[in-house]
């Protein structure tokens, strides 16, 4: 039985143009692969996150582009998931997804040639394939020196009238595969969009679109002239009594400066979030005990909770609601609010 055969390819998409999805279907038939995710990242950890746009946006625009390619599918897992997203984090989830599937990882020369600087990036390369795509700017035949070439046996160049075969994968973990690739991006196009020319061809119509209809990637002046409309308020009395529940389990507990972001416009993936923090780990380990405590008298159980070991930033998943429950450092950090600053907020 053949096992199948899922492509990997994750980035910022700030945002997608025709240029990623041109590579991705060139890759997808010469390495015979049955479908490609597309993976936007939260926060991608090697890039300045002033001028990315909101997940929610970016996630968006990647459906759009996606909408007449059956082979190309876009997941929200790392926008799901919240905070920086890293690869081996990201492959681990998408592992227990699809089991006995062949995963390969698809990402550009200039990507591949900074490898260790990502993290646990030994493991990730023992953990799936590569399918390192040629860049304009580099050569191919540069990813054999990466690491000192310590990877250079486990690699294959891709010929022109070469596919990746079952044998192939047998042997080797690293494929090099040069591709016709666009000369676009996506740092092209932001800046289009802020002088206010056209991106047509650049992008997808639905996301070109999607772009102008947004204000996205617009000087602030000129964004917050579109965005008057600011975050309208809510009121505790119309939030679901989940909602009410965390929040007053929050407070017991005196955590401070509880907001409540309304996203059931903005995404798909939930309804609420509800940020909140503490003076210390123990604390945030009380707040996440007591809303967890509190909601199963309702019976009413998390997905999963994740981060309660060093309660920096414990995020409880209840589906159509968050609870991110964070030290003050790491809530400046990462700052939800700012990110989502389209969104509805209810400060209790």
């Amino acid at each position: 039985m053949t096992r199948e055969r899922i492509g990997i390819f994750g980035g910022t998409f700030n945002p997608v143009h025709s240029g990623h999805i041109r590579a991705a279907e060139e890759v997808r038939k010469k390495a015979g692969l049955d479908r490609i995710l597309f993976v936007p990242s939260f926060i991608p950890p090697h890039k300045k996150t002033v001028s990315i746009a909101e997940p929610h946006h970016r996630l968006k625009m990647v459906e759009l582009a996606l909408e007449n390619y059956p082979h190309l599918t876009v997941s929200s897992i790392e926008i799901d998931a919240g905070g920086k997203s890293y690869s081996i984090i990201t492959l681990g989830k998408i592992k227990e997804r699809h089991p006995g599937a062949r995963l390969f990882f698809i990402l550009g020369i200039d990507a591949f040639l900074d490898i260790e600087t990502w993290k646990e990036y030994e493991r990730l390369l023992d953990s799936c394939y590569f399918i390192v795509m040629s860049r304009p700017g580099n050569e191919l035949s540069e990813g054999e020196n990466v690491l000192g070439g310590k990877y250079e046996g486990r690699m294959l160049k891709i010929a022109e009238d070469m596919s990746i075969t079952e044998e192939m994968c047998d042997q080797f973990s690293i494929f090099l595969l040069s591709i016709d690739a666009l000369n676009i991006s996506s740092t092209e196009i932001r800046q289009k969009s802020q002088r206010g020319e056209s991106i047509s061809g650049l992008v997808p119509e639905p996301v070109e679109s999607h772009i102008k209809k947004n204000g996205l990637y617009l000087k602030p002046q000129k964004k917050e002239k579109m965005t008057e409309k600011k975050s309208s308020k809510f009121s505790f009395q119309y939030l679901p009594r989940e909602v009410q529940i965390s929040i007053q389990a929050a407070q017991d507990k005196k955590s401070e400066d509880l907001t409540v972001l309304d996203l059931r416009r903005l995404t798909s993936f939930t309804d609420y979030f509800i940020i909140t923090h503490g003076r210390s780990s123990r604390q945030n380990a009380a707040i996440t005990d007591h809303i967890e405590a509190e909601l199963k008298k309702e019976n009413i159980r998390p997905l999963h909770i994740e981060g309660r070991e060093r309660g920096e930033w414990i995020l409880m998943d209840y589906g159509f609601f968050i609870v991110h429950i964070f030290s003050s450092q790491a809530r400046d950090y990462y700052s939800l609010e700012k990110l989502w600053r389209d969104a509805a907020r209810m400060n209790c």
